[in-house]
């Protein structure tokens, strides 16, 4: 190793920062993350635990409830995607629910993501006029509305009556299940652990 490079590298080991740095290996409270057992996944692994969440969700939901239609559209660049849109035609009525893993975001993005939900009721109002508009944030950690902290709802506060919980959204949606707080850990972690056996299988 020449002398600059042996001069760069003897001021990385000398660096504050990096030699009182600790990593967290401590999993956010507020976050899906956090009620998955036993397994560490990567970043990407735990985003795709929230997609897989979001789509194992939406087939329960039509499953459960057969009056409702998913009319969620394909995602379009530069158009707001929605997570779940369903449409009962029965009752006249549109779900949208916008799905987080984490709610626990810094105060730019939790303003960005209320505007978000606001904007789009605003444009299902305007699209499905003879519809009533039933929408919710839906925080995916939490079984229900009640556990959620004030300091998370807080960051909400526009929308506060639309944050739900997973059981919540059950209700929302006439779905006649209701998980305990360990029940829906158990969910959440059977949906994991599935996904995880079947990456190992291809």
């Amino acid at each position: 190793m020449d002398k600059l490079r042996l001069k760069v590298s003897k001021l990385i080991s000398k660096n504050r920062y990096i030699k009182n740095y600790k990593p967290n290996k401590n999993k956010d409270f507020h976050s899906l993350s956090y009620l998955i057992r036993d397994k560490t996944l990567s970043q990407s692994d735990y985003i795709k635990a929230g997609i897989a969440m979001e789509k194992v969700l939406r087939d329960l939901i039509l499953d459960f409830n057969k009056d409702l239609v998913c009319i969620k559209p394909k995602n379009i660049k530069n158009f707001k995607e929605k997570d779940h849109l369903f449409l009962n035609d029965t009752t006249k009525e549109i779900f949208y629910s916008e799905l987080k893993a984490n709610l626990n975001l810094d105060t730019e993005k939790s303003k960005s993501t209320y505007k978000k939900c606001l904007s789009i009721v605003e444009e299902l109002n305007k699209e499905y006029p003879d519809y009533s508009i039933k929408w919710c944030l839906l925080g995916l950690r939490y079984h229900t509305t009640g556990t959620i902290n004030n300091s998370i709802l807080k960051k909400y506060k526009k929308i506060k009556r639309n944050v739900y919980g997973v059981n919540n959204y059950f209700n929302m949606l006439e779905i006649p299940v209701y998980y305990s707080e360990e029940e829906y850990a158990d969910f959440v972690n059977e949906v994991v652990n599935t996904m995880c056996k079947t990456d190992q299988n291809t």
